[in-house]
């Protein structure tokens, strides 16, 4: 079963006296658990939409989007929030950490909402996961303390805390400098295949992109496999295709 998959997806919205924008046109990709895939595309190409779709923050206008089979637009919205908040993890460039709390608080943030012995060891867990990315000497440090680099692996123990089935990477590395952008997506590689979590990372670097097992492009809301980038490692029965994935040839991510 794929852990999350979306068929033949569109999003659009409304404009008031125009047209119906549409942002992502007949989406058609599949993502498995441990895979890494990226997603390239320029701005305003629909990268930020169809990370709100995978990761359950929106819901198509047409289409259909499923998460471990189960069907996403059909949920009520308290379990859409709880299937999110048990099983996505979000990095974002900005690394949106809260000034005023330290390491160990922003990363003990997510565990609050847990249950049972995962809330009340949520610090020694949240100290756990931070020792992990290298920062176990730096729990009490701010943010405004710690290097661009550091406070991404914040942002980055944040988002596994909780043990995510599927990490969603937002321009992790975009305010990053090369060296220490690499230095980041290498630690995260290592943590997810060591989790067996899938990770889609949305960025416009093709460095990055290239880092992953399957690599896609997002083109004014149309999915292709990237020219030249790995794909159906293993999985010679799947079709490929450099032009927009067809409902009938279903990407696999």
């Amino acid at each position: 079963m794929s852990l999350i998959e979306l068929t033949a997806v569109t999003r659009t919205v409304l404009i008031p006296d125009a047209d119906p924008l549409t942002i992502l046109d007949g989406v058609s990709l599949r993502v498995e658990p441990g895979e890494r895939v990226s997603i390239v595309g320029r701005s305003g190409s629909g990268k930020s939409t169809l990370l709100n779709l995978l990761g359950m923050l929106d819901l198509p206008t047409t289409g259909e989007l499923s998460f471990e089979g189960e069907s996403v637009p059909a949920m009520k919205p308290g379990r859409r929030d709880r299937v999110r908040g048990s099983n996505v993890g979000f990095i974002f460039q900005q690394f949106n950490l809260l000034d005023g709390r330290t390491a160990l608080e922003n990363v003990t943030m997510p565990l609050l909402y847990a249950r049972g012995p995962r809330f009340w060891g949520r610090e020694r867990i949240a100290a756990d996961i931070l020792d992990r990315v290298g920062l176990g000497h730096r729990l009490s440090a701010l943010p405004g303390s710690l290097s661009g680099g550091e406070q991404q692996r914040v942002a980055i123990a944040r988002a596994l805390v909780r043990q995510p089935k599927l990490i969603l990477a937002d321009e992790p590395t975009g305010a990053l400098d090369v060296e220490t952008g690499q230095s980041v997506m290498t630690l995260l590689d290592e943590i997810v295949r060591e989790e067996n979590a899938a990770l889609v990372t949305i960025t416009h670097d093709p460095a990055i992109a290239a880092r992953s097992d399957r690599h896609f492009r997002l083109d004014r809301g149309v999915l292709t496999v990237a020219e030249g980038a790995a794909r159906n490692a293993g999985r010679a029965d799947e079709p490929v295709t450099d032009g927009p994935v067809a409902d009938d040839a279903v990407a696999v991510l």
